[in-house]
């Protein structure tokens, strides 16, 4: 009986002792040197009292954008009051260590962001210290760069109306890694209220009998499906493209024809009603000369038309003859 007590604190020495090293060698940088075991929960001990994680792969998650940014988030509601927490980020190029953050009193709830560089192959190792009491546990999970990616949004979008359908194009998004295009689950919101439609291993989408009197904006985003990697993020959306409606060309037409083509049916109802004096103005009838005229014009008499105006009548002259010779005797 008195033994048990000796052989306790004897164990628990060397649990100690081994929990320290095991600390030691996980928050070494040459971490990145050791072996990868990427996308597999690693759990030390393995044997033994560990602390219980629920649903441990499900709290925490490390992305990279394509803006290079990381982000590592992690959430244990679960954990006891009296649990301790720390978090340790490793950033390793290949085997070598570019980044190292430690936090040694982390929250339960909490997130880190951090800029990188390009590097060729980036791995994220993701490690998690709880200690509770005289348990303790550390948790290591390891991300390659095809586990981390956030794809950017697909490239050269393009939508048109051809023959009453919409037809929406797009090529595919740019990644760090290669992979095939059956990879790749699209998301396209067409900006008419309905649901965003998901097309897999597709680079085009027809929309039949599009409604011409409606705008449409379309963007997209993308994501990988489960199967290329676990735990996909969707991208951001991209720009939208406004698809110019074929309904505006119509109503120019409309317009113009109706400007143009009232005035004319307007001139040719006038023409109708006014077509006797039109027909005058526009058409004057050929001049012909009175009846009285035609008869001399048909004898060819023209030079008996004119009468030469009559002689005049001599004027009669009176002279009067003053007896002179009688009016001189009767003086004397």
């Amino acid at each position: 009986m008195k033994l048990f007590p000796v052989r306790s604190k004897v164990w628990f020495s060397l649990l100690v002792l081994w929990a320290s090293q095991s600390e030691t060698e996980a928050n070494n940088p040459d971490v990145c040197q050791d072996e990868k075991f990427v996308g597999d929960l690693q759990v030390i001990p393995e044997l033994g009292d560990t602390v219980e994680f629920d649903a441990v792969i499900d709290n925490f998650l490390c992305i990279l954008y394509p803006t290079n940014m990381l982000n590592c988030t992690w959430s244990f509601h679960t954990l006891q009051k009296a649990t301790q927490l720390s978090v340790h980020i490793s950033v390793c190029d290949n085997e070598r260590a570019v980044h190292s953050l430690d936090y040694p009193s982390a929250e339960r709830v909490g997130s880190r962001s951090l800029a990188l560089r390009n590097h060729e192959e980036v791995y994220v190792i993701l490690q998690f210290n709880v200690t509770l009491y005289d348990m303790w546990t550390v948790y290591i999970y390891t991300y390659n760069t095809a586990m981390l990616e956030v794809l950017p949004p697909p490239q050269n979008i393009s939508a048109s109306v051809k023959h009453g359908d919409l037809l929406v194009t797009w090529g595919l998004p740019s990644s760090r890694v290669d992979y095939n295009p059956s990879c790749f689950e699209y998301q396209l919101d067409l900006g008419d209220q309905e649901r965003a439609k998901n097309l897999i291993n597709q680079l085009s989408y027809t929309e039949s009998n599009a409604d011409p009197s409606h705008t449409y904006s379309v963007r997209m985003r993308v994501r990988k499906i489960d199967v290329c990697q676990e735990n996909p993020q969707w991208s951001d959306w991209s720009h939208a493209v406004t698809v110019e409606q074929s309904v505006y060309k119509l109503n120019t037409l409309v317009i113009i024809s109706i400007s143009l083509g009232i005035p004319m049916i307007f001139l040719a109802v006038l023409l109708l009603v006014r077509y006797q004096r039109v027909s005058e103005v526009l058409f004057p009838p050929i001049p012909r000369p009175p009846l009285k005229y035609i008869y001399f014009l048909e004898k060819n008499d023209t030079f008996n038309f004119f009468h030469p105006a009559p002689s005049p009548e001599p004027v009669e002259e009176i002279t009067e003859v003053e007896d002179t010779e009688q009016s001189s005797g009767k003086t004397f």
